[in-house]
């Protein structure tokens, strides 16, 4: 039987509001999924069952240096991309948000 996970409203908090929640909750399932490596694998599937907060998790020793390295590793390719392809990505994450503000059927 699957494990069960918690819905993306359990990410929506003063200053995340309900597509930035539902980003949140799909970038955990993605990790969940094994994308990140093990550790973040382990956290993910951690705070979508309900067993730690998100909160608690990025205090995690082991948690918290996967994620920075994760970020580093992003913040990094970043940093490589011409202005233009700063600006097309910029431009992709609004649609993409936008496109979670709302979803169909909601």
């Amino acid at each position: 039987m699957p494990e069960q996970h918690v819905g993306f409203e359990e990410f929506v908090t003063p200053g995340r509001d309900r597509a930035r929640a539902r980003v949140v909750h799909e970038a955990l399932r993605h990790l969940a999924g094994g994308s990140g490596g093990e550790v973040l694998r382990e956290m993910a599937q951690e705070v979508l069952s309900g067993r730690m907060r998100l909160h608690e998790a990025v205090r995690v020793g082991a948690y918290s240096e996967a994620l920075t390295e994760s970020v580093e590793t992003a913040q990094a390719a970043w940093e490589r991309l011409s202005p233009e392809e700063r600006e097309r990505g910029t431009a992709e994450a609004r649609r993409f948000l936008a496109a979670r503000a709302e979803p169909p059927g909601s």
